[in-house]
This record gives structure tokens, C-alpha cells and sequence, in this order.
């Protein structure tokens, strides 16, 4: 045989006879508790947030209650996934639709929407939370 089959069957042979060492070592994090209780302080008041600032696309806005539910329904039909808001704000019925984060997402309903309800409008709104 060649040497350097010996020489490698004699260092796959010392190296399973080797005992593994393993390193025994603990680590310790050290930590501000103001910091602890800032965080825990922060983490209360988000708790308590339930909605953020986004868009809205408002399809109605009128004093007549039977002609804002009847939009409404209407809504629901073609858009069953989308969620839908009646809001009255004295004296007027407001019916605005999805919860959009920015203007780029509620720009494709709108643009659906227009074609559908006549004037739409983009407005800034608080919203719910997207679904995970």
C-alpha cells in the first residue's frame, strides 16, 4: 500500500481513539433593572393599543341611515372579504371600507371602487390591526 493510505488510516485511527474535551463555561448577562422595568412599562401601555393609523376609502357620505345600510349591504356583496364601517359623525352617515396601512394598498380598491360607487374617497382613518 501506499504511505499515504497508512498514513491516513492512522489518522482516522487516532482520531476516533481521542477523547472530545468540552468546555464547561457559563454565561452571565448583566442588566440594568431600570431598563427591565422600562420595557415591562412599554410593553403594558401597547397592551391597551388597538388600532394604528392608516386609510380608509369612504364610498358614503349622507344623512339618510336607510340609503348608508343599503350601500353597505351592497358592499358586502361584492366585497365579502373586505371589512366595511358605518360611522356617524353628526349629521352625516359615513360609510368607509378596509383597513389599509399606507396609501399604495388602499389605491387598488379605489380604483375598483370608482367604477362601482362614482366618487370614493382616501381617508386618513385609525384602524384595525392586519391579521397575522
Amino acid at each position: 500500500m501506499n504511505l499515504k493510505v497508512y498514513i491516513f488510516i492512522l489518522f482516522a485511527f487516532f482520531s476516533f481513539c481521542i477523547p472530545a474535551i468540552a468546555q464547561k463555561s457559563e454565561v452571565k448577562i448583566v442588566g440594568n433593572p431600570e431598563l427591565d422595568s422600562l420595557i415591562q412599562y412599554n410593553i403594558e401601555i401597547n397592551k391597551n393599543i388597538s388600532s394604528m393609523d392608516g386609510y380608509r376609502i369612504q364610498i358614503f357620505s349622507g344623512s339618510d341611515r336607510k340609503q348608508a345600510n343599503a350601500i353597505k349591504t351592497k358592499f358586502k356583496i361584492e366585497f365579502p372579504e373586505a371589512p366595511v364601517y358605518l360611522i356617524y359623525q353628526q349629521p352625516y352617515y359615513k360609510l368607509r371600507a378596509g383597513d389599509f396601512r399606507n396609501m399604495i394598498e388602499a389605491q387598488v380598491m379605489y380604483l375598483q371602487l370608482q367604477k362601482s360607487y362614482g366618487q370614493v374617497l382616501i381617508i386618513p382613518d385609525k384602524i384595525n390591526f392586519p391579521r397575522l
